[in-house]
């Protein structure tokens, strides 16, 4: 049976078919429509011609057609947009849209931290400061009505600054205190314009200012537009309250008085506001801060790196915790067997104690989370994606705690005790760090979470490496981000592929563990300090510590730091009391001798940049001293392992 518009080209006549498919005398055509191919032909596919000559049918559905495609006038139509918009180019402006308090600035700080982390100059340019500078003050409700002519001026010219500002800093290579970038390092630059931009007027003039062929000739912009929606009244009222407790606008102001402001405020933008529906420009809009997202004319790396991200991103509270494998081999042990580390050894027996421990301390912290959230649950709350129609309306014995939800293990029998999402790279030593006995966890192995490769140079010591590569090295000492081991990587390789991993961190909804390695949680971290990514060297990753990382509702992180073991030497050091000086800075306790190392021609050699390993170095490298360090002579003799726990807490939001 043949069937039409599967096996007959278009715009065949139906009474033809018959004949079409019992006919032998001509050359059959096996494919769909406009492009058949003639397997009779110089142009048929080999494929189509085996089929032919031994009477079958080619396989179209598994396959599809074979037949090479073309370029027409109709695809070039179709990819004018694409071929535009997946230029490189290294200015970027992102316009952010949305009433006030639908989460810009939440989502501008997001976007900023994550694009700086990743390698690009980002800048957040908030016409709001301006505003308020330009008026001498915060602003009440009627500053923003629309017939307000003299205010309206007022908040064009603040807008004019902001804009004048973010395009200048663009097109800027240098920084007040910048330095020259190479041409291999050179970051691309992304201005975050971060205002309501709520008419189609100030969004036309923006996009104009910015691409302008004249004003703006050589200096290729990118634009797209994000806009924040969001109509659920119960997530609203929350985003008013952390508004009006937050902004400079309100400062000092009475609640209620702060909220009626704001409630009148919001009403006449909504008078004017006009939503994006321009569908020849790129956009992005989020509702309901990721309950569902839209995308429009998104290519390159905004679709391969920032929407990822911005579907990520939940205003959930959970928390992330990181640590370091658990110890192989002993210290003494090496030294006595002159052993270098290799990347597939075992848990050693202190190892094994921090498996232990760390199942102890996971334990407490997911069931004290849970039980939080637990208290904080109301079961009367409806809300949801009110935009789709979609309202969640929960019963009164639903459960967010582990006694009701079903933790069962990777058997599908054993019951787990906390709920815990676990993420680990494929060393031994990292997976068996979370092998607790009898609890068959399931756990994310991924490559991605493997050490910094050192290509040539794995498991060679950096103080080797002084004596005989001396021309590398200084290159490593100079700038040991970029610097890539010989036929390795560099810390710049290790975020493009930590890049997945911190999106699916910011995704999880509930308790998440990382076990890796000092050069990818040196890199995690910067991620969650906000810190400069190309100081993230200088970052200390103790052994048998736990990283805790909790959201903070301006979209940064608190951390806490837990070490629920004593650490079995004392290596572990800050390199915050050593001032600012590059050559010390750079320094690492590991790689620090008290005899100054010298290469083979007897020059003095730089100190080296702490690319830790995760074994303890031999005790000829003495250490610095740390001014957050944990000082192992505070413990008592008595202090068991199983309780041993010390914290220390820093905000960074």
């Amino acid at each position: 049976m043949t069937i039409l518009g599967l096996d007959t080209p278009f715009n065949t006549n139906p009474s033809d078919i018959t004949n079409s498919s019992t006919d032998t005398s001509e050359p059959r055509r096996y494919s769909l429509g406009v492009g058949a191919v003639d397997s009779g032909t110089e142009g048929g596919c080999e494929e189509a011609k085996v089929a032919a000559a031994a009477g079958e049918e080619p396989d179209y559905y598994k396959k599809g057609s074979a037949e090479l495609a073309t370029e027409s006038a109709l695809t070039l139509v179709k990819i004018k947009h694409r071929l535009k918009l997946t230029k490189k180019n290294e200015r970027l402006v992102i316009v952010l849209v949305g009433l006030p308090g639908r989460g810009k600035s939440f989502i501008a700080r997001k976007l900023q931290n994550f694009l700086t982390w990743r390698g690009s100059d980002c800048k957040v340019f908030n016409v709001g400061k301006y505003r308020r500078q330009a008026a001498d003050g915060a602003c009440g409700a009627d500053f923003f009505d629309a017939n307000n002519a003299a205010a309206s001026t007022l908040r064009q010219q603040a807008a004019s600054l902001a804009l004048e500002d973010m395009l200048k800093w663009l097109d800027d290579p240098f920084e007040k205190g910048g330095t020259v970038q190479s041409s291999t390092t050179r970051k691309d630059r992304v201005g975050i314009f971060d205002a309501t931009n709520s008419t189609k007027e100030r969004r036309e003039w923006v996009l104009k200012e910015c691409t302008c062929r004249i004003k703006r000739a050589g200096k290729p912009t990118g634009v797209v537009y994000v806009e924040s929606v969001c109509d659920d009244a119960e997530l609203l009222h929350e985003n008013f309250m952390t508004k009006v407790n937050n902004s400079p606008d309100y400062k000092g102001m009475d609640q209620e008085e702060a909220m009626a402001d704001l409630l009148s405020r919001v009403q006449k933008y909504e008078e004017q506001y006009e939503t994006i529906d321009d569908d020849s420009k790129s956009y992005i809009k989020i509702f309901n801060l990721s309950s569902k997202m839209l995308v429009n004319h998104i290519y390159g790396r905004m679709a391969k790196s920032i929407v990822p991200a911005l579907m990520a991103w939940n205003i959930g509270t959970r928390p992330i915790f990181i640590c370091r494998a658990g110890q192989t081999m002993a210290d003494s042990d090496r030294v006595s067997f002159n052993s270098r580390m290799t990347r597939g050894e075992n848990l050693g027996s202190n190892g094994k104690a921090f498996r232990n421990a760390l199942f102890d301390f996971m334990k407490e912290e997911c069931l004290d989370f849970m039980s939080r959230r637990t208290e904080a649950f109301s079961p009367d709350m409806n809300t949801g994606t009110s935009i789709s129609g979609l309202v969640n309306s929960f019963s009164r014995d639903f459960s967010l705690s582990g006694e009701d939800d079903d933790y069962v293990g990777t058997d599908g029998v054993t019951p787990l005790p906390f709920p815990c999402h676990i993420m680990t790279s494929t060393m031994p030593r990292a997976r068996q760090t979370v092998g607790w006995e009898d609890m068959p966890y399931p756990i994310e192995v991924l490559s991605n979470l493997n050490p910094l490769d050192k290509g040539d140079f794995t498991g060679c010591e950096l103080e080797e490496l002084a004596v005989t590569e001396p021309e590398w090295y200084e290159q490593l000492v100079a700038d040991p981000f970029w610097t890539r081991f010989p036929g390795g990587e560099c810390y710049g390789d290790l975020m493009c592929r930590l890049e997945s991993i911190v999106v699916d961190m910011e995704q999880q909804v509930g308790p998440v563990l990382v076990v890796s390695h000092v050069s990818v949680l040196q890199a995690l971290v910067s991620y969650f300090r906000n810190s400069p990514v190309e100081e993230c060297t200088g970052i200390e990753i103790p052994l048998n510590t736990v990283l805790k990382f909790t959201p903070a509702k301006g979209g940064g992180w608190s951390e806490s730091r837990h070490r629920i073991l004593p650490s079995p030497s004392p290596s572990d050091c800050d390199l915050s009391s050593v001032g600012n000086n590059n050559n010390l800075l750079a320094m690492s306790p590991e790689y620090r001798s008290d005899n100054n190392i010298r290469s083979p021609v007897g020059e003095q050699i730089k100190f080296a940049p702490p690319i830790w390993g995760d074994h303890m170095k031999r005790d000829s490298f003495a250490p610095l001293v740390r001014s957050n360090s944990f000082d192992p002579k505070r413990l008592s003799s008595s202090s068991s392992h199983s309780n041993y726990r010390e914290v220390v807490k820093n905000d960074s939001e």
